[in-house]
């Protein structure tokens, strides 16, 4: 798994994490080449997507 500090979040590459792009919704860095391609939404969607994984409402 790569270092979100430092890599983008969508492809993976190194990137400098002081004058990278962040997604708005993440804070996390994106490269030039992924921001705002279907790429980086599909990268979202997946990220949200496993953000529930294991975990259980407790309000019922």
């Amino acid at each position: 798994m790569y270092d979100f500090s430092n890599h983008c979040f969508v492809c993976g590459l190194e990137v400098d994490s002081d004058s990278s792009r962040k997604h708005k919704q993440f804070n996390l860095p994106v490269c030039d080449d992924c921001f705002g391609t279907d790429r980086e939404k599909l990268a979202v969607s997946n990220l949200l997507e496993g953000m529930a994984d294991g975990f259980v409402c407790g309000c019922i």
